[in-house]
């Protein structure tokens, strides 16, 4: 991972408004919501606007916004992972062993590692 990975991922028990933070520090539009090792959600600016217009707080725990529905990847190989981020359209691509422990970040503006 090029980036640091604290700007990229948040604790499920973390506020809205330190996600926000982090997604506007990391400029990828979105973090990786965590628990313990764990990827259990991301959190996109979409995310963030459609929870301020239901009349979440920003103090609220980022899980009350957290999308489940997201891409990951156990894959490795810097070609195929090139496909799922332009397949998917994700600027943050999370890539996790069986477990789903967080293993590598693959950003959408990155150069790949060969």
């Amino acid at each position: 991972m090029a980036e640091k990975r604290e700007n990229l991922t948040v604790n499920v028990n973390d506020t809205i408004e330190t996600a926000m933070l982090k997604i506007t520090e990391n400029r990828h539009r979105a973090v990786i919501v965590m628990d313990g090792g764990k990827v259990v959600g991301i959190v996109s600016d979409g995310d963030l606007r459609r929870g301020f217009l239901k009349g979440i707080l920003p103090l609220a725990p980022v899980e009350k916004i957290m999308n489940l529905n997201y891409v990951m990847t156990q894959e490795r190989d810097p070609e195929r992972l090139r496909e799922i981020i332009r397949k998917e359209k994700v600027t943050v691509l999370p890539v996790v062993n069986k477990e789903n422990d967080l293993v590598d970040i693959v950003l959408a503006y990155e150069p790949f590692r060969e």
